[in-house]
């Protein structure tokens, strides 16, 4: 068995590295078809929960707590799925990358190799969001170990190095890190709102002018600086957005 460093052109005769090419091209437009869909899907996940956030606010101040915290639930599992969305798709870029590296400088066949891990440790977690994608994936893991598993006289040749592992393994906790940053910046939290907050939350909803302070805090019976606090609370909360 050799490691990556050994792998040679004269492995692989012209016909074979020829289908090899024109395999990498078809997986390479299979990639960037599935992550132009994930992107898709995950903006509409984005697009539901803004809308179920606005039903769980709703419902706060409607006091329905039972309503409140089903759609609170939703927007929990949709935040879960598009995680996993987020990281297949990072995942997906980073190994159309490494097709896009391989197609432009061909005689670099190890780069294929890291590619088994990074397929093999994605392809289950996939196939629960986007199955399309992952079996792209496989297709794509068939093609590599059948050029790199075989020498001319027919030996198995690849060893993967642990260095190739460490590498699938960096990609993959970097995607995961990313995802989690992403999703926390487009999934607000559900709020919880104390009675001060649904007052000045309803008011606000219930008037199409520009707050005035005075006259918000002389009709709720509260005094200013309760009302500013509150609208800097309702702001954190993702409700409201102050200017000036």
């Amino acid at each position: 068995m050799v490691n990556q460093g050994d792998f040679d052109e004269s492995l692989f005769d012209e016909k074979a590295r020829e289908r090899l090419k024109l395999k990498l091209e078809h997986s390479l437009n299979q990639l960037s078809a599935q992550i132009i869909k994930l992107r898709s899907k995950y903006g509409e996940m984005v697009a539901r929960s803004k809308e179920y956030f606005e039903e769980v606010v709703q419902a706060l101040m409607n006091g329905d707590e039972n309503r409140a915290s089903i759609y609170a639930e939703e927007i929990a599992e949709i935040r879960r799925l598009a995680g996993i969305i987020v990281k297949t798709q990072l995942v997906l870029e980073q190994v159309k990358l490494r097709l896009e590296t391989i197609l432009e400088i061909s005689d670099v066949l190890g780069l294929l190799i890291p590619l088994i891990s990074l397929v093999a440790e994605v392809e289950d977690e996939v196939r629960g969001v986007a199955p399309e994608a992952a079996e792209s994936l496989r297709e794509l893991a068939s093609c590599i170990e059948d050029f790199t598993s075989m020498s001319e006289a027919g030996e198995e040749i690849v060893q993967v190095p642990k260095e190739l592992d460490a590498e699938a393994s960096k990609i993959l906790e970097e995607a995961q890190k990313k995802a989690a940053e992403r999703v926390k910046d487009a999934f607000p939290d559900v709020p919880k709102l104390s009675e001060e907050e649904k007052l000045v939350y309803s008011y606000i909803s219930a008037s199409d002018e520009e707050l005035d302070l005075k006259r918000c805090a002389r009709e709720l019976g509260l005094n200013e600086d309760q009302i500013r606090d509150v609208l800097k609370r309702l702001e954190q909360k993702g409700l409201i957005q102050l200017v000036g």
